[in-house]
C-alpha cells in the first residue's frame, strides 16, 4: 500500500505517472515519508505550482522523518490549452538525493500531472 501512494505521490501524483519511467523513483527520498507525510508533501507541490512565480524556490521539511524538499518554478508555459510549469526539484533524505527537472500541466480538474509527451504523427 504504501509504495502504491509512493508511485501515485510522485511529484505530482500525476494519473498519468505510468507515461514516464517510474524505475528511477524506486529509491527515490519520497519513499522515506509516512503516509501523513506524503499527503501533506502532495498538498505542498500543488500549492507552489499554484502559486510560487518562476526563478522562486520553496523548501519543505517533514515533521518528523529527516526530509527536505526544494521546489523550484522554471518557467510556465502552455500546451494545448493547458497551462504548464517546468520545475527544478531537489530532495534529500536520510541517505538519498535526487534533483530532477519535470514538466507539468494541470488537468481539466486542476490537478498537476507529469506532462506527457505529444501523440507524434507518422509523416516526417
Amino acid at each position: 500500500m504504501k509504495k502504491l501512494l509512493i508511485v501515485l505521490a510522485l511529484f505530482l501524483l500525476a494519473e498519468q505517472a505510468w507515461a514516464i519511467n517510474m524505475s528511477g523513483f524506486r529509491d527515490a527520498p519520497i519513499t522515506r515519508l509516512s503516509g501523513g507525510e506524503l499527503k501533506a508533501f502532495r498538498a505542498f507541490v500543488m500549492t507552489t505550482l499554484d502559486q510560487t512565480p518562476d526563478g522562486v524556490t520553496v523548501v519543505w521539511q517533514a515533521p518528523k522523518t529527516r526530509f527536505v524538499s526544494k521546489i523550484t518554478p522554471q518557467r510556465t508555459f502552455i500546451d494545448g490549452k493547458r497551462k504548464c510549469r517546468e520545475a527544478t526539484v531537489e530532495s534529500e533524505a536520510h541517505d538519498r538525493y535526487q534533483r530532477g527537472v519535470y514538466s507539468l500541466c494541470q488537468s481539466a480538474n486542476g490537478e498537476w500531472q507529469f506532462k506527457t509527451p505529444a501523440a507524434r504523427s507518422g509523416k516526417k
